[in-house]
Parts: C-alpha cells; sequence; structure tokens
C-alpha cells in the first residue's frame, strides 16, 4: 500500500461558498491550517455546497483502497452548525465513484474531522473532486481540506500498459 496526499487546485460546480478572508478559495482550504487567516463560509443557507478539483498523483492502473477528507471547521454564528464532505472521481473504465460522510458539527473552536471511506477496490480514473456542505441553516467555516489517499500502485515498466509488438518476419524463397 502507499499513501499520497493531495491539496484541491480549482473550483468547479456547485461553487456556493464565499471566501472570507485570504487570497483564493484553494488557498483558503490548503494546507496550513492558517484558521483565521483564510476560510470559507457557507453562510445561513442551508444545503450549499462548494466543490473543489483535485489532481492526485496517482496513475492509471493504481487500485485506490481508502479516501480520507478531513475538515478544519468551526461555527460563524452563536450556534452549532452541521456539514458534511464528500468525494467522487471517474473511476477507469467509466462510471462514477462517491463518498459522503455523515453529519459533522462545527462549535465554537476550530476542530479537525476526519470522513474515511475504507473498503475501496477501484481503479484509479480521473477528475477526482471534492465537497463541503452545510446541512443546516446555520454558517459554517472551513480552513482546511486535506485529502489522503490510501493505494495500491499499478504494474509498472513495458508490460504495464498498452505497447506494441514488433515481429520480424523472415522469408525463405527455395
Amino acid at each position: 500500500m502507499a499513501v499520497t496526499t493531495a491539496e484541491v487546485n480549482g473550483t468547479t460546480t456547485p461553487n456556493d461558498w464565499i471566501l472570507s478572508t485570504g487570497v483564493s478559495k484553494e488557498s483558503a482550504v490548503n494546507l496550513p491550517d492558517d484558521d483565521a487567516t483564510s476560510y470559507i463560509d457557507s453562510s445561513n443557507t442551508s444545503g450549499t455546497i462548494q466543490t473543489f478539483t483535485v489532481t492526485p498523483a496517482l496513475n492509471q492502473g493504481d487500485t485506490i483502497t481508502q479516501i480520507d477528507i478531513t475538515a478544519r471547521a468551526k461555527r460563524g454564528g452563536t450556534l452549532d452548525a452541521n456539514y458534511v464532505v464528500g468525494y467522487s472521481f471517474t473511476p477507469q473504465g467509466g462510471g462514477t465513484q462517491s463518498g459522503q460522510s455523515t453529519a459533522f458539527t462545527a462549535a465554537t473552536n476550530w476542530n479537525s474531522s476526519t470522513f474515511t471511506h475504507s473498503g475501496l477496490s477501484v481503479l484509479w480514473g480521473s477528475d477526482l473532486t471534492v465537497n463541503v456542505r452545510n446541512t443546516q441553516g446555520r454558517r459554517v467555516f472551513v480552513t482546511t481540506l486535506n485529502i489522503t489517499i490510501t493505494y495500491t500502485p499499478g504494474p509498472t515498466g513495458p508490460a504495464a500498459g498498452v505497447f506494441a509488438h514488433t515481429h520480424r518476419m523472415q522469408l525463405s524463397i527455395c
């Protein structure tokens, strides 16, 4: 087994959360845990979703066995607020692989919660996205989304991929 961590590198739709403080939404949720220096804000509308693109250091043929998403969050108002995190990607060969956490609670202080989706055996394909969604009409601030992927590396070398064989024929004329 191998492990790789990945950071978000762009936003995609739905793109409902606002950048409360910081340079960009991407930098706000990437490490380090800079708390009040940069974070995103869900607003008070229940069901708002912020989706990010991620480009992990994986190769075709790698088999994903586990995905962990750690979110560092706190409430943005006077009441605790619930939120969920999730992911989605296209496995090799097509289709969709996705997962979503149960509800986490954003409380008074910054706190980290981790969603672990284990027991997977899915060939990496493309288009990994991660998202965060508030599940109540209460504000949630998120300062970090950390993505860790556990996988079994695929075969490497000439036999690993598609390759052409060149055969030489010898013709004898008598």
